[in-house]
């Protein structure tokens, strides 16, 4: 027979090694058992997940921690407040989540800029070495597969500044929505009719300038790089 805390998720030891996410495990392994002795129904439920329905929450409006919670039990998922506060302190430190203080309560809303930084940039970059809007278009699911490895949807163009390509390789139903979680798990809303797409074409080559100049913009490592300069010819 499994323990009551047999349900607790596990980290590599990899990840402890983070102090933030230590803190955050810390206080999720200590409100977790003691949630679990006061009563909660569902806590881990299987045919959804917590992250996507706390991020599906959050998408249109942000909430305090009281209000999430009511919303959250209407949706099924009945949570100890303290189980919930360390959750949502977790999804903070990771990043995925802001938190202001509003007296008396904590606010909590999406971090979309992470996202539209990295699609955004995507597309900017393309724009700037490729003048075909198809071929720009295609360039751009091409990237967002390799670095995904998975099918691209046509709001993920659409956040690159990018139009629908022409050419593309169709994707199967089953394909399509396994992909569709990862967005759903990220908040990011996809139609249910958004289409979906995957090149055949590989643009290795500019997937590589494109990351390495990415890197080096995000890391301000670009004044270490030798500049290829123009040699006018007499």
């Amino acid at each position: 027979m499994q323990s009551k805390n047999s349900h607790v998720p596990s980290r590599s030891g990899q990840d402890i090694g983070n102090p933030t996410v230590r803190k955050s495990f810390i206080c999720y392994q200590f409100c977790y058992p003691f949630a679990y002795q006061v009563g909660v129904d569902n806590m881990f439920i299987r045919e959804k997940n917590l992250r996507s329905m706390v991020l599906g929450q959050l998408r249109d409006q942000d909430k305090s921690i009281s209000r999430l919670a009511r919303d959250l039990e209407k949706d099924g998922a009945r949570l100890h407040r303290l189980v919930l506060t360390g959750y949502l302190q977790a999804l903070a430190e990771m990043g995925i989540l802001k938190v202001k203080d509003i007296p008396p309560s904590k606010v909590y809303s999406l971090t979309a800029t992470r996202l539209q930084d990295v699609y955004g940039s995507i597309g900017e970059k393309l724009r700037q070495v490729e003048t075909s809007r198809d071929r720009r278009s295609r360039m751009g699911v091409f990237v967002l597969q390799r670095m995904f490895r998975r099918p691209i949807f046509c709001e993920e163009l659409k956040r690159c500044g990018l139009p629908a390509p022409k050419r593309y390789r169709a994707v199967g139903a089953e394909e399509r929505a396994e992909s569709r979680k990862f967005l759903d798990n990220a908040g990011m809303a996809v139609p249910a009719s958004d289409p979906c797409y995957r090149v055949a074409e590989d643009f290795s080559a500019e997937l590589y300038d494109l990351l390495s100049d990415e890197l080096l913009e995000r890391a301000n490592l670009r004044p270490l790089r030798l500049e290829t300069k123009q040699v006018k010819l007499i």
